[in-house]
């Protein structure tokens, strides 16, 4: 039995306040998080097109905690051929893609973010069904969203958005609904996130360089160096391994003006609790997770209990992008075997 949780009520408050802050310091800005962020996408463009080329599709892409559109974006980019126009960016048309995937439905509990994501979808202008094929919806991750076109269900919840998930209570809803959302039709789910292990490496600066998103660290003293309603902008983009205890802020007021600025300074007790547990909190309301691998594993041998699955340390596939991450992946057709063959991962949680 699942314990009454309040975080349901507090999360999508928090995300529509730091929903442009996110989309600006972190989707297109933190060097870390886009490294790791490519790494995602060039891993299930690899899973996508395996699917495909074995005669798997058409598929479908459901994205659990879709955010401001980034993988609606992507795709749609690779389903439209350059003669149709359309923003184009460093995507390029990709036929195979084009041919197999039938479309991508997000959904997301962020209205803010849900906005961001239609803007970026209209302003890019693609094919008219190109367009009807990438859709949004506000609502749970928990709730698997009714199919919208036929073929096989890939879900995917990227970007450690189980770490926002309510807590482990929330992890575990998570896992069983994309069981629910993929197994009638022996599709495949993938979860990726952080790991325990790299807090120290990477969530302390990680987070410090981008309070400005989601407010400062609980371990950073001054406690609440700026009122609640200003933001604290880092003046230094610390990056993953940085050691330095410190860094410079700034307060930016109501009229966009910085001001007020501070050097503050790791509190070793709260850094230690930080890195022991996993949990990252700050004086926003903001909190996340970052699991254990022995956690991870166990969420998957007991809520994917009887289907294969596949826990891959993020280091065997890509050392340098992938560095801090972990992927759950759950084949209920059990078509994978080949696919991580060729990276030498062993099935099995």
């Amino acid at each position: 039995m699942l314990r009454p949780n309040r975080r349901h009520e507090t999360d999508p408050v928090t995300w529509d306040r730091c929903a442009r802050e996110y989309e600006e310091g972190i989707v297109m800005g933190h060097p870390d998080v886009l490294a790791y962020e490519n790494f995602e996408e060039d891993f299930l463009d690899a899973l996508l097109l395996f699917l495909i080329t074995q005669g798997h599709g058409p598929l479908r892409l459901l994205d659990a905690g879709c955010g401001s559109g980034r993988l609606h974006l992507r795709y749609g980019m690779k389903m439209t051929p350059e003669s149709t126009g359309g923003t184009r960016g460093r995507i390029a048309f990709e036929p195979l893609m084009a041919s197999g995937l039938a479309g991508v439905d997000g959904v997301d509990f962020s209205v803010e973010m849900l906005g961001l994501a239609r803007r970026k979808l209209d302003a890019a202008d693609f094919p008219p069904e190109v367009r009807r094929s990438l859709r949004l919806r506000h609502g749970s991750a928990f709730d698997p969203p009714p199919e919208f076109v036929k073929g096989l269900p890939v879900a995917v919840a990227l970007c450690n958005t189980i770490g926002v998930m309510q807590g482990p209570e929330g992890a575990r809803r998570l896992f069983e609904a994309l069981r629910r959302a993929v197994e009638p039709e022996g599709g495949v789910v993938v979860i990726s996130a952080y790991r325990l292990d790299a807090v120290a490496a990477y969530a302390l600066s990680n987070y410090e360089s981008t309070m400005n998103v989601s407010g400062q660290p609980c371990w950073l003293q001054p406690a609440r160096f700026i009122s609640q309603d200003a933001v604290p902008v880092p003046l230094e983009k610390k990056r993953a391994f940085d050691t330095g205890q410190c860094i410079r802020v700034a307060e930016r007021g109501a009229d966009g003006g910085l001001c007020r600025e501070c050097v503050l300074e790791r509190d070793p007790a709260a850094v230690a609790e930080a890195v022991a547990t996993g949990h990252i909190r700050t004086h926003w309301d903001y909190e996340s997770r970052w699991y254990s691998t022995e956690r991870m594993a166990e969420w998957m041998g007991e809520l994917w209990r009887g289907l294969p699955v596949w826990h891959v340390d993020g280091r065997r596939l890509d050392v340098l992008r992938a560095w801090p991450a972990q992927l759950a992946v759950l084949d209920a057709g059990d078509r994978l075997g080949e696919f991580f063959g060729r990276f030498g991962v062993p099935g099995g949680a």
